[in-house]
């Protein structure tokens, strides 16, 4: 629909005869207000108008219009042509400027253009809109149902404070996650600032998060704001949550219940204004049960729990991130994309994926770096995944079959890596997926400690 508003009867009907006869539905408008009370009532795709008219002008009628329906593109009709006036319209908006009289296959071509044009931007839209489903929340990619749910409840979380504790496999994005939800807030603009609570050593993890005078304590030879205070005005992520000791946890719940920050050595508590995302790949109502992990805060940290899926449980996103993936690995080394055979998409859902999104994005590169062809087979798959049954899936059904109690089986696991790694415990738990202080709680747990005739230190 095309909408010719003209102040002058007979030159308006010329224009809407010569687009009605091209086909073009015409509406016609003696001047702005009427034109505005026509867009309140139907849809309109184009809209041509003079640019001085009684009550409301062309330039006011496009300020309204790019203020309102930015997506109607407007076309100025003027019998006073100056460079100025053409300038300010296009300034304002208008995509196009005609001095009238108009010649009909002047006045058709450009129709015809900016309708083009419109249809463009609109298909872009659409296609936008389509890529963010699949690539959601600032790099997030996936469209399964499962990453759909989350998607939601990120979006929604994003416009509050709301305290967020984030579920997942080690691998699964949770950081990436948190990233997103912070960078689709209103602290957009503020620090996002991450901090693994299980890599931070026990002694320094109250002067890291909540900073400390400069002589307050022997090696203090300046003053440390801590994370906390860096994240004021932002998000802090605490990543791993559940391996704070059970004293910093106290001191933790202080802050999320006073919003203030007891930094060592200070006269008086700190004033934060941070927003507080946690996650965790343990199973906190486990920890709560064993005394690992305190109960009230665990219910300040889950106001809303967000559980991201495995990968596994997610295989119809797989094809989507791998191309994902190679893509970006392609771009980072230069290279023009390399095709897949459809063996390889195969076998990629085949794979148990423990290292989940990770993991296949480490595929990714590697293929990228040690392929030389431009097409990926089976044969350049590593073992791991090549091999169709790995030997951890043939010795878990074998132990299913066997009725093996499941404490058994992560005891014969623990015992059996901690060996392979000549009990290097650092070692062990990076083999093993976790962290190092999960690992040790596992193997006092089992009481399982290193053979005295292991012993050469």
């Amino acid at each position: 629909m095309i909408l010719v508003v003209e102040d002058d009867d007979s030159y308006r009907r010329v224009v809407a005869t010569q687009l009605s006869r091209e086909g073009y539905d015409v509406w016609e408008a003696g001047d702005g207000e009427a034109a505005l009370e026509l867009l309140v009532d139907g849809s309109v795709d184009l809209i041509v108008t003079d640019l001085q008219m009684p009550n409301m002008g062309g330039l006011e009628l496009l300020a309204e219009i790019t203020a309102g329906r930015p997506d109607i593109p407007v076309i100025i009709l003027t019998a006073h042509a100056t460079v100025e006036n053409a300038v300010e319209a296009l300034r304002r908006g208008a995509v196009d400027y005609l001095t009238k009289p108009v010649e009909r296959d002047d006045l058709l071509n450009r129709v015809g253009r900016a309708l083009e044009l419109e249809d463009l931007r609109r298909e872009n839209r659409r296609l936008q809109a389509m890529i963010q489903v699949e690539y959601d929340l600032e790099g997030m990619v996936g469209r399964s149902r499962r990453m759909q749910e989350v998607y939601a409840i990120a979006r929604r979380v994003a416009a509050t404070d709301t305290t967020v504790l984030i579920y997942g496999e080690s691998g699964t994005g949770k950081e990436l996650l948190a990233r997103a939800i912070h960078q689709n807030s209103r602290r957009a603009d503020g620090n996002f600032v991450p901090i693994n609570c299980g890599a931070i050593p026990e002694a320094l993890l109250e002067s890291e998060l909540f900073g400390h005078r400069k002589g307050s304590f022997t090696g203090a030879i300046r003053d440390n704001e801590g994370r906390f205070r860096v994240a004021d005005g932002g998000t802090i992520f605490l990543d791993e949550v559940a391996e704070l000791p059970l004293q910093m946890q106290v001191k933790l719940l202080r802050v999320l219940q006073e919003r203030t920050v007891d930094t060592i050595g200070a006269d008086a508590p700190i004033a934060v204004d941070v927003r507080v995302i946690a996650a965790t790949n343990q199973d906190l109502q486990l920890a709560m049960e064993e005394g690992r992990f305190r109960e009230d805060l665990f219910y300040r940290l889950s106001v809303v729990p967000i559980v991201i899926p495995p990968l596994r449980a997610r295989q119809q996103d797989i094809p989507l991130l791998f191309d994902h993936f190679l893509r970006q690995s392609c771009r980072n080394q230069g290279r023009s994309m390399i095709e897949v055979e459809p063996a390889v998409l195969e076998r990629l859902l085949e794979h148990p994926w423990p290292g989940n999104v990770r993991e296949l994005e480490n595929l990714a590169e590697r293929l990228v770096v040690l392929t030389d062809r431009d097409r990926i087979g089976l044969s350049d798959l590593p073992d791991t995944i090549s091999s169709p049954e790995p030997a951890a899936g043939r010795l878990i059904d074998g132990l299913v079959a066997s009725g093996t109690p499941l404490a058994d089986i992560e005891q014969e696991i623990l015992s059996a890596a901690l060996e392979s790694n000549d009990w290097n415990q650092t070692r062990t738990a990076r083999n093993l997926g976790i962290t190092r202080n999960t690992l040790i709680y596992r193997m006092r747990k089992y009481g399982l400690q290193r053979p005295a005739r292991n012993k050469t230190e």
